[in-house]
C-alpha cells in the first residue's frame, strides 16, 4: 500500500516528530543529547532552514521548523540518517534507529505555531520530569528563549508575536486547546502478513476469512479484538472479508 501524502503547510512550518523503533531510547546519556543538537545546528546551516521549537525527550524528539530551500525529506534523511550513524557506532549496535522517516503535521498560522511550540515545550512537565516549565529539564528550546539567545533557535518570530519574555513565560501557564502529533498516540499500519497471523492467532481460525464464519456474537467481539491488538476497520474488511460498513457499524459502538 502506498504511503499517505504528507500535508503541505501554507507557510511552510512544520511540527515534526522523530521516535525511536520499538520505542528504542535515542539519548542513553548527556553526550547524546549535545551531539544530536550539533548534528541538528551543522544542518540547519546547511539546509537552511528555521527552528522556532524543540524537545528532546529519551526516546522521541518535536521539532518546530519552518523549511525555505531544502524539501522537509531531505533534511530529515541527512539528520535521522547522521545521528543513527554516530548513535550505532558508539553502542556497538546496527540496524535502524528511528521508527519510519518522520511524523510531521503542517503549521499554517502563527497561533497554531504558538501552540505547537508550548506543547513542545511542556513534554518534559507533562512527563513529570520538571515540577514547572522549564524548571530543571534542560534539552529544550524554552531555556533559548529566556536567555534570549537567537542561535540554534529563531526566538525572534515567537517574542514578537508575544509581545514579550514575560508574556512568553505566562503563556506556557496554559494549556492548548488544539492537538498535536505525539508519540502516545502515532500508530502505524501493520503489514498484512502480519496482520494476517494475529488474525489467525486471536480468532483461533486456519484462515482470516473463516472471521466471517463465526456466530454474530463471535465475529462481533472478533472485530473489537482486531481493532484493540493494532488491525484498522481496513484491513480488518479486506483481510477477513467482512464488509466494511459492518465493520464500522461495530466499532462505532464501541469506540
Amino acid at each position: 500500500m502506498p504511503r499517505k501524502p504528507r500535508q503541505h503547510s501554507q507557510i511552510n512550518i512544520y511540527h515534526v516528530v522523530v521516535k525511536g523503533i520499538n520505542s528504542q531510547l535515542l539519548f542513553e546519556e548527556h553526550k547524546d543529547y549535545l551531539k544530536y543538537l550539533e548534528i541538528l545546528e551543522f544542518h540547519k546551516e546547511n539546509c537552511n532552514f528555521n527552528l522556532f521549537a524543540y524537545c528532546l525527550m529519551s526516546n522521541h524528539i518535536h521539532l518546530l521548523i519552518q523549511v525555505n530551500d531544502t524539501p522537509l525529506e531531505s533534511i530529515f534523511k541527512k539528520i535521522n540518517t547522521a545521528y543513527a550513524i554516530w548513535f550505532n557506532m558508539k553502542y556497538h549496535r546496527s540496524g535502524p534507529l528511528q521508527d519510519g522517516r518522520y511524523y510531521s503535521e503542517p503549521i499554517n498560522s502563527l497561533d497554531y505555531l504558538l501552540s505547537a511550540m508550548r506543547y513542545i515545550h511542556k513534554n518534559p512537565f507533562k512527563a513529570n520530569l520538571e515540577k514547572n516549565v522549564g524548571s530543571k529539564y534542560p534539552w529544550s528550546s524554552y531555556h533559548s528563549y529566556i536567555k534570549e539567545k537567537d542561535g540554534l533557535v529563531d526566538i525572534n518570530l515567537v517574542l514578537s508575536e508575544l509581545g514579550s519574555l514575560d508574556n512568553f513565560i505566562k503563556f506556557h501557564i496554559y494549556d492548548s486547546c488544539c492537538s498535536f502529533i505525539d508519540i502516545n498516540n502515532i500508530k502505524r499500519r501493520i503489514p498484512d502478513d502480519v496482520a494476517m497471523e494475529i488474525i489467525k492467532q486471536k480468532c483461533k481460525v486456519v484462515h482470516p476469512t473463516d472471521v466471517c464464519k463465526l456466530s454474530l456474537s463471535e465475529r462481533r467481539n472478533a472485530i473489537f479484538l482486531l481493532y484493540e491488538n493494532g488491525i484498522s476497520a481496513r484491513q480488518i474488511n479486506r483481510l477477513t472479508g467482512i464488509p466494511r460498513g459492518i465493520v464500522d457499524r461495530i466499532l462505532s459502538n464501541k469506540l
